[in-house]
C-alpha cells in the first residue's frame, strides 16, 4: 500500500509540475493584452521547453536530501538540553520553517542559495546566522542557503521530529496551550519571510523555472499568517472569556456572602429580640409571683 501510495503522490507530483511549467511557457502568448495564435512548430518548441524545466527539477529533487543515515541523529545531538519545552520549540519551530516548501520551492532554494552548509553544522547556529540582519542585508544568497539547510532536515526527518513532539506532548500536556504554539508559529513565520523576501530580492519571482513557486510560497504565508492570527485571536477571546468567568464567580460569591451576612444579622436580631421578649415575661412572671406571695403572706397575718 505504501508503494502504491508513495508512486500516486510521485505522478500527481510531476503532473503539477509539469503543468506549472506549461503555464509559465504559454504566459507569452498575450501580447499588449491580445492572444498570439502560434503555429505548430512554435507550439512544439513551447513543450519541449516546458518538458525540459519540469525533467531539470524532477532530477534534482532527490539531491535535495541528504543520504546519510545518521543525519538526522547527527543533527538533532547537536540540540543539548533536556528542558522539554525548549526541546519541544526547537522541533515544532522547525517544522513550521518547512511548512509548504514544495520540491519545486526547494529547487529554487538550491539554484539561488549559495554556500554549502556542512552536513554536521549545528542547526542552532544555522537558524542564527538565517536572522543576522547584515547577512540577510549583504548576502541574501548564505541566509537562502541557511533556510535551505533547515527545509531539508525537517523533510529528511519528519518522522523523527513527530515522533518527538508527540511524545513530549504526551509528557507535558500543557505544550499543546494554542497561545504557545501561535507564538512558535509567528516565529517560523518571520524566518519564513525572511525567506521569501531573500528570494524576491534576488529576483527569483520573476525568474520563469522558479518564479511560480516563489509566487506561491509568498502567497502561502499570507494564509499562513491569516491563520497565525486567527488562531491568536481565538485564543485571546478565550482568556478573556475565562477571566470574565472568574470574575463572575468572584462576584456571585461576594453576593452570595453579603446576603448570607444580611440573613444572618436579621435572624440574629429577631433571636436577640425573641430572648429579650422571653427574658421580659419571664421577668414579670416572677414579679407577679412575688407580689402575689407578698400578699398571701401578708393577709395570712391580718
Amino acid at each position: 500500500m505504501s508503494k502504491h501510495h508513495n508512486s500516486s503522490r510521485s505522478a500527481l507530483r510531476k503532473m503539477r509540475l509539469l503543468m506549472g511549467a506549461l503555464a509559465l511557457s504559454l504566459s507569452s502568448l498575450s501580447v499588449n493584452g491580445q492572444a498570439q495564435v502560434m503555429d505548430a512548430p512554435t507550439m512544439q518548441a513551447q513543450a519541449i521547453e516546458a518538458g525540459s524545466l519540469y525533467g531539470e527539477i524532477a532530477a534534482a529533487e532527490p539531491k535535495l536530501y541528504n543520504t546519510d543515515p545518521d543525519f538526522c541523529i547527527n543533527t538533532l545531538a547537536g540540540f543539548q538540553t533536556e528542558n522539554p519545552e525548549a526541546r519541544y520549540q526547537f522541533y515544532a519551530l522547525t517544522q513550521e520553517i518547512a511548512r509548504d516548501a514544495a520540491p519545486d520551492f526547494r529547487m529554487a532554494l538550491t539554484q539561488y542559495g549559495e554556500g554549502e552548509i556542512e552536513a554536521d553544522s549545528n542547526i542552532l547556529d544555522v537558524i542564527e546566522d538565517a536572522t543576522n540582519p547584515v547577512i540577510r542585508q549583504a548576502a541574501p544568497e548564505i541566509t537562502i542557503s541557511n533556510l535551505a539547510f533547515v527545509i531539508d532536515f525537517a523533510a529528511q526527518c519528519s518522522s523523527v521530529l513527530d515522533g518527538q513532539i508527540n511524545s513530549l506532548k504526551a509528557y507535558d500536556p500543557a505544550l499543546s496551550n494554542t497561545e504557545f504554539n501561535a507564538m512558535i508559529s509567528e516565529d517560523a513565520l518571520f524566518l519564513r519571510q525572511i525567506l521569501s523576501d531573500s528570494l524576491y530580492r534576488l529576483g527569483a519571482d520573476k525568474d520563469p523555472r522558479f518564479g511560480y513557486s516563489v509566487n506561491a510560497y509568498a502567497d502561502s504565508l499570507v494564509r499562513t499568517r491569516d491563520a497565525v492570527e486567527f488562531s491568536s485571536f481565538v485564543s485571546e477571546v478565550d482568556e478573556i472569556e475565562k477571566l470574565f468567568m472568574t470574575d463572575l464567580d468572584g462576584r456571585l460569591k461576594r453576593s452570595n456572602d453579603m446576603i448570607n451576612e444580611e440573613m444572618d444579622r436579621e435572624v440574629m436580631g429577631d433571636a436577640i429580640g425573641l430572648s429579650n421578649s422571653m427574658n421580659e415575661a419571664a421577668r414579670r412572671r416572677a414579679k407577679e409571683e412575688r407580689i402575689l406571695s407578698l400578699i398571701r403572706i401578708m393577709g395570712g397575718r391580718l
